[in-house]
């Protein structure tokens, strides 16, 4: 009777590996696993290739311009008081 193992593969390259090679299971099915990981990270590595990521966040991002509104500054914007006003988790940001 054969049984569900599951398998996290996030993470970096080694802990999957690392998992893959600490799962019981076959031989035959940790080569499978790597071969298919190893695959889908290749693929995911080409289809990113031709991208210019700054050009990509650059056309992306919304100019500050817009986000802050007139007559206030960053500092401000990005204030605790100004983000409790909005509702915002201020747990994780310091801004001087």
């Amino acid at each position: 009777m054969s049984k569900n193992i599951k398998i996290d593969l996030t993470g970096t390259h080694e802990e999957v590996m690392n998992v893959i090679n600490e799962t019981p299971i076959t031989d035959e099915f940790k080569s499978h696993l790597w071969k298919q990981y190893n695959k889908d990270c290749d693929e995911v590595w080409n289809s990113t290739r031709g991208i210019d990521l700054d050009t990509f966040y650059e056309e992306s991002s919304i100019p500050i311009s817009e986000l802050v509104p007139k007559g206030m500054t960053i500092k401000e914007y990005f204030g605790k008081d100004q983000r409790l006003l909005r509702g915002e988790n201020i747990s994780y940001v310091k801004f001087d």
